[in-house]
């Protein structure tokens, strides 16, 4: 970002003394062969270095500019088949920045709009006085920037920083490409003009003081600023020279919203942190700096002061038969493999002892190249959590290490579990018992009366105990006392707990269970949220009361239904691939709807868990009601559309008579005309009429007012009073004779805002004004009223774009009211429609009016 030139003032100056002598070859484009001639004559006379070539017709003028022998096009707008626009597209497309100037006799604002739009070098109206010297000046300018420009851009162009040049009186000399991209703006709209005039919101800023001292001082600047008008953060800097000042500056916005996302995150991990007995850790990769909070210190029992900020206060601390595991957690997360990095491994605690630590972070930051740059995560001790989980491996152990044998039964008495005890009374190896019909069942089956495990499997009974004698392979005759119980899981029979026990224990262990079944039991049913448990088909087993309650179904009627009668969005085959992707005591989170027993819907969130249970899957579902949630994202995402589109009106509709303006006031100076201020006060009008019409929009809001009965055949007489004031037309010069005739043919009445149907008639009374319409008819609908005028109608496939705000085919409409008379009639709940009208005009027809 270096150059001789600072501000490409030399370079300009040169460029241009190259180019003064050199004949430019115009090509001349009207329709009328005697008024181009004429044209092409009067402009030569003017400037004796233009060769101008008249054509009528346009497609043998894009031919004649295809063969590159002209340096501009001069173009009439309104030609057969084609127009001036259509014609600088083509020659765009074909030529890039060949200049062009637009030369019409019919010259409007659209016109206008539509060739700035364009891009066209200069727009020029054949009336007033000598408009071929104006022509002369502009192709000739054009032609001399376009030459200039093609110089200079060859080097300023290739830079991928926007440039601009600043002389030493503080007005831009030169804006290269990649700047007119950033600032949305031609430079031939800045060139010339003092920086702080054309970007006001630069003075008092920080912009403004790095400039001013870059001048002054003759050094270097180098800053970062955020520039409002293009929504960017900006990386500035700036190089004195003795012409003035070089700027080159960089958008930088997506390095700015990361760091403002990274502190987001980081203030949101504060927050879900603050309440929670959680540590966290942030690191930084590239220094391996890593900064730990005092809770993270507190879990190993340091204070924050005695740990310093370094990846080695957590390695040196992993215990050595962990530390492997957690790298290798570590470096799959970075390259991608995971989603999230956890690991559980031991830390030693300043104390001396191992706490078990489930570690937990993601990577928040990475390089173009997908390099990890930052990664954040918790701790959290589950020592207590992992002596749980060795209590219940040390009971699983018991069970197999048992004197006593243990085994659980089918409905038909087969095995389906046995620990080794049962293998060795019978003899037989464990795996090959499994399937085989258990002898001391049918033992108690001969010698109980009826079937008491018949019973247990009916759900009859629960338990069965005694003693008998079964001949067992080697052990013929042996005595067992036993005890039976009834297994149901999820409200399902899951077979038979059959232990050959000392009674004492059986007892105890019944107790153990009992007291861990209530347990379950009252945190199951108490539960706020919506609970259900379903298996790996969909079949719903089980629901607590709540999920029961707000559904509208009994629980038995839940039991036995599919997780998709509920759950409407839910496609079968997607669900049960989604489940069986889920890891046993993984969770997932989704979004959807659940439909009551009514029919009607609401939105929930739902939290899937996937459990064993005996080796049968089966999955856990918490749900939970965010009708409130939901309806609070819509409004607001209403209101952000509704920004979105009040700044658009401001930013777009307010600008065409803001260049208007702009542009009398320059002439006005400049010739000393008075006529010019009438047009300027013409300009304000309008801007005027669209800043009222957006408030009213912004104002009349999604909501109305208390409403009443209103005879809208009263409204006749308040129209005569001049109540709604003047639904004449607004242009300058207009008379009574865009004025509209109403007549109410109405009868009875309707529920309404008075204030607000009031307004909505006006709007369609002065629609039919500025459209020409002489009479309007307002009358009755079976459900509803109608308002049709007697003016020129509107195409049936532009009928859906009336209602959008700043649509209007008037030139004195501001185009946003009839999207008032929309907003009015949804704010009431009606349905608005536009159709044709008898005599071929408008009619607009409001249905879903309430009467009293």
């Amino acid at each position: 970002m270096t150059g001789d030139s600072a501000d490409g003032t030399s370079a300009v100056a040169a460029a241009a003394a190259a180019d003064s002598p050199s004949p430019i070859r115009v090509l001349l484009v009207d329709d009328e062969p005697g008024f181009a001639d004429t044209a092409a004559a009067l402009v030569e006379a003017h400037d004796d270095r233009l060769d101008v070539s008249p054509e009528t017709d346009p497609d043998a003028a894009l031919r004649a500019v295809e063969s590159g022998a002209f340096d501009c096009v001069v173009s009439d707008y309104d030609m057969p088949g084609t127009d001036g626009i259509e014609l600088l597209e083509a020659v765009r497309e074909r030529l890039g920045d060949l200049p062009f100037v637009l030369f019409t006799g019919k010259g409007s604002e659209r016109v206008a709009s539509e060739a700035v739009a364009a891009d066209v070098d200069g727009y020029l109206t054949k009336g007033g006085d000598d408009p071929y010297a104006t022509l002369a000046s502009q192709v000739a300018d054009a032609v001399s920037t376009a030459r200039t420009d093609r110089r200079l851009a060859e080097h300023l162009d290739r830079m991928t920083d926007a440039f601009c040049g600043i002389d030493g009186s503080w007005r831009l000399t030169y804006l290269n490409k990649r700047a007119r991209e950033m600032l949305e703006r031609d430079a031939a709209d800045l060139l010339g003009d003092s920086v702080w005039d054309r970007f006001p919101g630069l003075l008092d800023t920080a912009v403004e003081e790095e400039l001013r001292t870059a001048m002054a001082d003759g050094e270097s600047r180098a800053f970062e600023h955020r520039f409002d008008p293009i929504d960017a953060d900006l990386a500035v800097n700036v190089y004195p020279s003795e012409t003035g000042l070089s700027v080159y500056f960089r958008d930088v916005t997506d390095r700015k919203d990361r760091e403002r996302e990274l502190r987001e995150l980081s203030e949101r991990l504060r927050l879900a942190v603050e309440g929670a007995d959680v540590g966290v850790w942030d690191w930084d990769l590239r220094t391996d700096e890593v900064r730990f909070d005092e809770r993270w210190a507190a879990i190993l029992g340091y204070d924050r002061s005695e740990i310093a900020f370094e990846l080695s206060e957590w390695e040196d601390r992993v215990h050595p038969d962990d530390v492997d595991r957690a790298w290798s957690a570590l470096e799959a997360h970075f390259a991608g493999e995971t989603e999230h990095y956890q690991c559980d491994h031991r830390m030693r605690s300043k104390s001396g002892d191992w706490r078990w630590i489930r570690d937990r972070g993601r990577v928040v930051d990475r390089t173009e190249d997908g390099e990890p740059v930052r990664a954040v995560g918790i701790h959290i001790d589950v020592t207590e959590e992992k002596e749980r989980e060795r209590d219940l491996e040390r009971y699983r152990r018991l069970v197999d290490d048992l004197p006593d044998a243990v085994a659980v039964y089918d409905a038909d008495a087969r095995f389906e579990l046995v620990n080794d005890r049962v293998a060795e009374v019978h003899e037989t190896p464990r795996e090959e018992l499994v399937g085989e019909r258990s002898r001391l069942i049918e033992r108690i089956r001969e010698t109980r009366e009826g079937d008491p495990y018949a019973a247990l499997v009916a759900g009859d009974r629960e338990t069965l105990s005694g003693t008998v004698e079964v001949d067992f392979p080697g052990r013929p005759g042996a005595i067992v006392d036993f005890g039976l119980r009834r297994l149901v899981i999820d409200d399902e029979f899951d077979g038979v707990l059959g232990i050959s026990r000392n009674v004492t224990d059986q007892r105890r262990r019944r107790r153990r269970l009992e007291r861990t079944s209530a347990r379950l039991e009252a945190l199951y049913d108490r539960s706020p949220d919506m609970i259900d448990i379903h298996d790996e088909t969909g079949e719903i087993v089980d629901v607590n009361r709540v999920m029961a309650t707000e559904l509208g179904y009994d629980p038995e009627e839940l039991a036995g239904m599919n997780v998709w009668d509920v759950d409407r969005e839910m496609d079968p085959e997607e669900a049960i691939e989604m489940w069986e992707a889920i890891e046993v005591d993984e969770t997932i989170r989704l979004e959807t709807a659940f439909a009551r027993a009514d029919g009607t819907t609401f939105p929930v969130e739902v939290h899937v868990r996937r459990i064993d249970v005996h080796g049968d899957d089966r999955f856990l579902a918490s749900s939970r009601d965010i009708s409130e949630r939901k309806a609070y994202e819509r409004r607001i995402e209403r209101e952000n559309e509704r920004l979105d589109e009040f700044a658009s009106i401001v930013s777009h509709d307010l600008r065409n008579p803001l260049n208007v303006l702009s542009g009398y006031l320059q002439l006005a100076r400049e010739t000393g005309t008075e006529s010019y201020f009438d047009r300027c006060d013409r300009a304000l009008d309008e801007m005027e009429r669209l800043i009222e019409d957006v408030l009213t929009l912004a104002r009349q809001g999604d909501a109305v007012g208390p409403v009443e009965p209103v005879v809208i055949g009263d409204l006749a007489d308040r129209y005569e009073l001049g109540e709604f004031g003047s639904v004449e037309g607004s242009g300058a010069g207009e008379t009574d004779a865009n004025a509209v005739d109403v007549a109410f043919e109405t009868e009875g009445e309707v529920l309404a805002d008075r204030d607000r149907l009031k307004r909505l008639f006006e709007n369609l009374f002065r629609n039919a004004a500025e459209h020409g319409g002489s009479r309007v008819v307002v009358g009755d609908l079976d459900d509803g009223f109608y308002v049709a005028d007697d003016g020129p109608g509107i195409p049936e496939e532009r009928r859906d774009e009336v209602f959008e705000s700043g649509y209007t085919t008037s030139q004195t409409g501001t185009g946003f009211g009839l999207a008032i008379v929309e907003r009015i009639a949804e704010a009431h709940g009606w349905e608005v429609t536009l159709t044709e009208s008898e005599s071929g005009g408008a009619r607009f027809e409001f249905r879903g009016v309430d009467r009293p």
